[in-house]
């Protein structure tokens, strides 16, 4: 079969499973080539192998995507079509008219027979794509349609209206302007988002997208808002500009690399690190001054622990947006502390790196889906890592740079961490209402100037107020939902407390409570049910003195009363290996 003009490059964490795709692509008659989400193995590749079509493996609004989709931006490749093999497609009633970004989105698992059969209709369908969307308008649309533009980071106009009578003008998702009747930016978004109107949205620089009509203030001179090669909108007056194309990328282009003698000029520093907090922690003292060093430079505030005993100290005392810890560490590993970090309630939301010098472990943790949000080898270049630690906030940073939202824009709670949107919340002063919902509950809130008056939770018919709808707020894992700056009265439900009192107050009940929980459980336990797989990572990187006990309870399946006897332990050694067992995940009490 003669090799497709297309080339198609694909993008996957796991890079077997991106061999495994490709060689399937391949025989489909395509030329391909496959890759991490590494930036240097992700940027060499594209330049030389100068794809046409991107084939992505990642859930839309997830932190490798995001970060992948700002590195094209940056690049000048936004304009560069990409397919996603995702589980959520929900959004793909939205990328379907569109030429440029994400244009598709295919149901995992990969399907040779039917995914190939859909790139190739997807090639042929491209060049007659409008890049305009349409909707009728109706509960939700706007709302889903904005939060889509969000995470896509499209850039591209929204007309709502019969007449357009409302305008918004995105910027690679990122809102520039808006205008409806009176009001303008957020509170105009917000309330067109409550439109039941055709609305109307155009992406990239085309049509009326690239060119967003206003009023002038107070009855000045009408401009445009136009979108060229600038990162930025620029306000121009008179007549209408001539709108260009997005530049072609250099990778796609050709164009040839600058001399060595020629000037390069300094990276700029990230004008988010200051206020991103960073622990390492492992316990080789040259590791740390090097991590320390290196990123104490880009402007990061940093702290180190020499292993995780040390870490959990200074975690009880300093927030932190990431922890960065090795696997392999005395006292308590880097397992071990990620297991006790989420086991937690007051750092339980921290998101959490592990590193490895042995690669075997790292994958076989992140297969396991043991908790932690990356993973990577100790050989990572230092600039790689510094992406990688990008990756894990850009979620809160992509929800501090909404804020204070004027409503309609949908937020991950859970994925976020509802202690930290609460706090968040309080740090912008925000007033207005929350309102999240998860499979088991639904809440609603009101914060007057970033204080949390009051919060309700209807579970079923039950429904509950103050401390302990709060209560379950704080420990719901998968809540989603919006905020707006409807506001209203409502009673008084903390006291008039600050909600860093209130959760201060708060927090340690709940780990009380989750602790007697998990006690209660060990005493009525009747037998410990353990997971193969983990059982074997942890005889080859559990606590050396705690094997024999653990293969005694989860090979031999004895009692811990057979245990004590047999190799002379005493209960609270017993305790402890079970603990620990329980907090890694490699067993299970069954009652």
């Amino acid at each position: 079969m003669a090799k497709s003009e297309t080339r198609i490059l694909i993008v996957d964490a796991d890079q077997d499973a991106a061999q495994r795709v490709g060689l399937a692509v391949d025989s489909g008659g395509f030329e391909v080539a496959w890759c991490t989400f590494s930036p240097q193995e992700f940027l060499s590749m594209a330049k030389d192998f100068a794809p046409t079509l991107l084939l992505v493996h990642a859930e839309l609004g997830s932190p490798q995507l995001s970060t992948l989709l700002a590195r094209l931006d940056t690049t000048g490749a936004a304009s560069l079509p990409v397919a996603l093999l995702c589980k959520d497609t929900q959004d793909d009633v939205f990328v379907r008219p569109m030429r440029t970004g994400i244009v598709e989105m295919l149901q995992e698992p990969f399907n040779a027979r039917l995914h190939l059969s859909r790139l190739r209709m997807l090639l042929a369908e491209l060049p007659d794509r409008t890049g305009v969307l349409r909707g009728r308008g109706g509960p939700n649309e706007i709302s889903g349609l904005l939060q889509h533009v969000m995470r896509t980071r499209r850039t591209g106009g929204l007309a709502v209206g019969h007449k357009e009578e409302g305008r918004a003008f995105f910027v690679r998702g990122v809102l520039k302007s808006a205008r409806y009747q009176t009001q303008t930016l957020q509170n105009a978004l917000a309330a067109m988002s409550r439109l039941q109107l055709p609305w109307t949205f155009t992406e990239g620089a085309d049509g009326n997208a690239g060119v967003v009509d206003f009023e002038g203030e107070s009855g000045s001179e009408p401009y445009m808002m136009t979108y060229g090669d600038s990162t930025m909108p620029r306000r121009t007056t008179g007549e209408i500009p001539i709108v260009q194309a997005l530049p072609e990328p250099a990778f796609l282009a050709g164009t040839p690399l600058p001399p060595p003698s020629a000037p390069v000029a300094a990276p700029a520093l990230d004008p988010d690190a200051a206020r991103t907090p960073i622990l390492f922690v492992d316990d080789d003292p040259a590791v740390v001054t090097m991590l320390a060093s290196y990123f104490t430079k880009k402007g990061y505030p940093v702290k180190t622990a020499g292993d995780g005993v040390e870490a959990l100290s200074v975690l009880a005392t300093t927030p932190f947006d990431v922890v960065v810890a090795d696997l392999n560490m005395p006292r308590l590993d880097g397992w071990g502390l990620l297991r006790l970090i989420r086991e937690d309630v007051r750092t339980h939301e921290v998101p959490v790196a592990l590193f490895s010098a042995q690669d075997e472990y790292r994958e076989s943790l992140r297969l396991l889906h043991s908790g932690a949000q990356a993973y990577f080898p100790k050989t990572l270049r230092l600039s790689a890592l510094e992406a990688q630690v990008k990756e894990l906030v850009e979620p809160r940073r992509r929800f501090l740079r909404n804020l204070p939202p004027e409503g309609g824009l949908a937020f991950p709670f859970g994925a976020l961490g509802p202690q930290w949107v609460l706090r968040a919340l309080a740090t912008v002063a925000f007033s207005g209402q929350l309102d999240a919902r998860d499979a088991w509950a639904t809440w609603r809130g009101w914060f007057e100037a970033g204080r949390l008056t009051q919060l309700t939770a209807k579970m079923g018919a039950a429904t509950l107020t103050g401390d302990r709808a709060l209560g379950t707020f704080l420990m719901s894992r998968q809540s989603e939902g919006s905020l707006s700056t409807d506001r209203r009265g409502s009673e008084e439900g903390f006291a008039r407390h600050s909600t860093e009192a209130t959760l201060a107050r708060l927090v340690p009940w709940l780990n009380d409570e989750q602790r007697r929980t998990r006690e209660d459980d060990l005493s009525r336990a009747k037998a410990l049910v353990p997971d193969e797989e983990l059982y074997r990572l942890y005889l080859t990187v559990g606590p050396p003195a705690w094997l024999p006990v653990a293969r005694l309870l989860c090979e031999q399946r004895l009692t811990p009363a057979e245990v004590i006897s047999r190799l002379q332990v005493t209960p609270m050694e017993i305790a402890a290996v079970v603990k620990d067992l329980l907090r890694r995940g490699v067993v299970s009490l069954q009652a």
